[in-house]
């Protein structure tokens, strides 16, 4: 048995793109619609998986991360999907697992709390599973390149090349994206151990939309190789 344990494990993905993505390597699928959102419960890799999209930023993810944890017996839950680099040495096709995951556009400073600290939480970010991420860590791949390190979420696509800069040094963090920290904060209510794979649509250009309509399936196809390589 793996260590995953022998309990289902939650996927989620973000865009259709990176819905599909996993939905085509699934089998025995069960469907179930639940509030809008489609459940999809089979093997992914020989593993016991529920996987669902969340949609478009944090309420949807939060929403989602929610409805699968309390409705599936789950204590591991998976985002895979994609973001956009805030360092250069980052490239397109590119994986980040998130160390650490911060809201970049929480900002309560005007009470004491630092840039991104929800107000009230005792945590400031939100931490992957640590057997997890060693998980990840075992995995050889030749394809892309993996980095190890802090993710951020905000409900704004960034697409100026000085804001991603920016917001990289600011809170020295690879990449960001618009659900992963709803999903972390969840889990880390919930008591359940979570992991991010988020795969480079788009970098630090003054291209970043154009780039995330060329290379989002790509990036989708990244991230789903490297839950494969997990779920091992």
């Amino acid at each position: 048995s793996s260590d995953l344990g022998e309990k289902m494990i939650g996927i989620i993905g973000a865009t259709i793109q990176e819905a599909e993505a996993v939905k085509k390597e699934m089998t025995d699928i069960i469907e179930e619609t639940v509030a809008g959102m489609t459940f999809f419960k089979g093997k992914f890799c020989d593993k016991d998986i529920v996987f669902v999209q969340s949609g478009i930023c944090k309420v949807n993810a939060a929403m989602t991360a929610t409805t699968l944890l309390y409705r599936y017996d789950i204590n591991t839950v998976i985002f895979s999907g994609v973001a956009g680099s805030l360092d250069k040495k980052i490239k397109v096709g590119d994986v980040v697992i998130g160390t650490d995951i911060v809201h970049h556009d929480v900002d309560a400073t005007e009470f004491g709390y630092r840039m991104g600290q929800i107000p009230q939480m005792k945590v400031w970010s939100f931490e992957s599973n640590p057997r997890l991420l060693e998980k990840a860590q075992n995995i050889k791949n030749d394809k892309f390149k993996t980095f190890f390190g802090r993710i951020l979420t905000g409900e704004q696509f960034i697409g100026e090349k000085e804001r991603k800069i920016e917001l990289g040094k600011e809170f020295e963090a690879l990449c960001v994206d618009m659900e992963s920290a709803a999903v972390a904060q969840v889990c880390y209510r919930l008591d359940k151990d979570f992991l991010i794979i988020r795969s480079i649509s788009d970098t630090p250009s003054d291209e970043a939309g154009m780039e995330y309509n060329t290379f989002v399936e790509l990036a989708a196809n990244n991230s789903k190789e490297i839950l494969k390589e997990i779920l091992k």
